[in-house]
């Protein structure tokens, strides 16, 4: 009989980890981590929230041990029981304010999601993977986009649409946002002209084909 392969890596984690944050949104919790394999010699730790005021990354309560970096490896003795790490970190910022004269651009990273609160990997002292690892990500959500993509949505026009996204990709988000505003304006202005000039033709010939028919019965009755 052989053996049978031991129990993964199991993370419990005391907090919220939400799957959609804002820019800057500090996240905070407990990682418990136990069943850890006896061959495993390091912890691989990565995270891409970053150091939030006073607060370090990874506090291993119990080992005395604290980092800032996104990216940590922490030793482990064969038959460890469980390691406990508080995590603390902000959510990256992806939006970019440059000023150039009187003109301010705006961009925004296009990678929106991906992003991991942790990632965490055991190998041996060779760097083999050993069992599972254990990864919980999040999407960053930003207000502006989405108003945009709503606006674009009410944009008929093709070439405008291609174009206007175009201008907020490289940073015009205030001109791209007023132009969408006029056009989406002007398309529900001529919308409802359009249904009044509909009306207004459908009543006329309503009236003329009314005249002549009259006419024609009356012309009926004289012969």
């Amino acid at each position: 009989m052989l053996p049978g392969p031991a129990a993964a890596i199991q993370v419990q984690v005391e907090g919220e980890l939400p799957t959609e944050v804002e820019e800057k949104q500090v996240i905070s919790s407990v990682l418990t981590i136990s069943s850890i394999p006896s061959a495993a010699d390091f912890i691989y730790f990565d995270t891409d929230l970053i150091k939030s005021e006073d607060q370090p990354v990874y506090n291993f309560t119990g080992l005395g041990l604290q980092s800032n970096e996104s990216h940590y490896v922490l030793p482990v003795e064969g038959g460890q029981g469980k390691i406990v790490v508080l995590l603390n970190g902000q959510v990256p910022e992806i939006s970019e304010v440059k000023q150039c004269d009187k003109l301010t651009l705006v961009k925004y990273n296009p990678k929106l999601t991906g992003y991991a609160h942790y990632r965490i990997r055991l190998t041996d002292e060779d760097g083999n993977p050993i069992k599972e690892s254990d990864t919980r990500t999040f999407s960053i959500v930003v207000p502006e986009i989405e108003a945009f993509e709503q606006k674009m949505t009410l944009v008929d026009d093709s070439f405008f649409n291609a174009y206007l996204q175009d201008m907020f990709d490289k940073g015009l988000v205030t001109e791209a946002n007023e132009i969408a505003d006029y056009l989406i304006k002007k398309e529900e202005n001529s919308f409802n002209w359009s249904y009044l000039i509909i009306g207004l033709a459908i009543a006329a010939v309503s009236f003329i084909l009314g005249v002549r028919t009259g006419g024609s019965e009356e012309e009926e009755e004289e012969e």
